[in-house]
């Protein structure tokens, strides 16, 4: 009885103070695009204190707390190879800053994780639905004049007041992608209204990644997956049928949108000068091939199996990084973080798989699934996604809906 008195408001005090995310999100990037620089910004120094308490919270368990440190741990060996081979220690804190960006999901997950197991959903859904309207709001003030463009040059597309454009339309997913669900099997009408909301939230954004990966989340979270034991006819008759009504009008109404702004002029540059899949990729397809080089010809035998860390990485590629996540992981812990990588996402993708045979009872698992196919697509051809410092905290918190249990089903597992 004591443990649990003292477990609730260590609980709640870090769920509380992620509230603060994404307005310090906007005050840093205020301070950004007025050059008012800080050693460490205001919003990684907030995080920093977050991934502190659930760290300490982790304390008692002690099976998740020896992960995180390994974790840490690992992450950190090319950067303390890098210490004896360069005898310098000035790229130490910068890389542990980045590091965590990686494990902040890891983290979210597991706080997330005893979260949900212990207490009501409530508080977490409030996170969502006001972290969800400070994101909208933000992207929308570009049409009164407000805020900044996602691209400086046209003043193209909106990112509010915040500073990493590129990440937007993952958070932009990601809470959508909750919010909408939710609606979903609250009222379908208010579903179709919010899915609209949402594509000319992607369409003001006006990211390729953010209008396809919106408009993709709206047309399947009305189709249910099928178990092996049902792939039949019904499913497929019922998807070509969603698909045929749905995506005309929005491709139609999204590209009327796109021709009207400048975002055409933008395209048809683009597309004028590069090949497709250059185009399609936004040059990462040639920042690849270059990382790749100096991967095989600048990295010594022991730093293509551990890493460089991620300072020396930027700095070998004249901070040109390729912005496809599992690449990017790759050419800066090499096997080591890409192992990590992956098995984390198949862990993730094992449970939901899992979780989602009692569906009566876990009713998230099978969104966690279709987010984590899509997220995955979406990070292996635009990146700034699983190493997102907006986004972190709320993958994490995406991942771990899987443990909201449907109270109306008393069917233990």
């Amino acid at each position: 009885m004591e443990k649990s008195t003292l477990r609730l408001p260590l609980d709640k005090v870090i769920l509380y103070c992620m509230f603060l995310l994404l307005p310090l999100d906007m005050i840093n990037g205020i301070l950004l695009t007025n050059n008012i620089i800080f050693p460490i910004s205001i919003s990684q120094f907030y995080k920093t204190i977050i991934l502190a308490l659930i760290f300490f919270r982790l304390l008692q368990y002690p099976k998740q707390f020896l992960l995180s440190v390994t974790l840490i741990f690992l992450l950190l060996i090319p950067s303390f190879f890098q210490i004896i081979k360069k005898i310098s220690f000035t790229h130490l804190f910068p890389d542990f800053i980045k590091a965590s960006k990686y494990l902040i999901p890891i983290y979210g997950f597991l706080f997330f994780r005893i979260y949900l197991k212990k207490h009501s959903s409530n508080l977490v859904f409030k996170l969502i639905n006001i972290s969800y309207i400070i994101l909208i709001i933000n992207i929308l003030l570009k049409h009164i004049g407000i805020g900044y463009p996602m691209y400086e040059f046209g003043n193209i597309g909106s990112k509010g007041f915040f500073y990493a454009g590129n990440e937007i339309s993952a958070l932009l997913l990601i809470l959508s992608s909750i919010v909408s669900f939710n609606m979903w099997n609250y009222n379908k009408f208010y579903y179709f209204l919010i899915a609209l909301l949402n594509i000319i939230v992607s369409l003001s954004i006006s990211s390729k990644t953010s209008v396809f990966g919106i408009v993709l989340l709206h047309v399947l979270i009305p189709i249910k997956r099928p178990t092996l034991e049902k792939i039949n006819v019904k499913f497929f008759l019922n998807f070509i049928i969603t698909v045929l009504i749905s995506l005309p009008p929005l491709i139609y109404l999204s590209w009327s949108y796109v021709k009207a702004t400048n975002i055409y002029n933008r395209l048809t540059y683009f597309y004028d000068k590069f090949d497709f899949l250059t185009f399609m990729l936004s040059n990462r397809n040639i920042f690849l091939e270059e990382s790749f080089i100096v991967y095989i010809d600048k990295y010594s035998f022991l730093e293509k199996i551990i890493g460089v860390g991620q300072t020396n990485y930027e700095q070998l590629n004249d901070f040109k990084l390729v912005e496809i996540d599992g690449v990017d992981i790759f050419f800066t812990y090499a096997f080591i973080g890409i192992v990590i990588f992956i098995l984390s996402l198949f862990y993730i993708g094992f449970q939901a798989i899992c979780f989602s045979k009692f569906l009566e009872k876990y009713r998230f698992s099978n969104l966690v699934f279709m987010m984590l196919i899509l997220l995955v697509f979406i990070s292996s051809t635009a990146g700034h996604v699983f190493s997102s410092g907006m986004a972190g905290i709320f993958i994490g918190l995406l991942f771990s809906l899987f443990y909201i249990k449907n109270t109306n089903y008393e069917n233990e597992v």
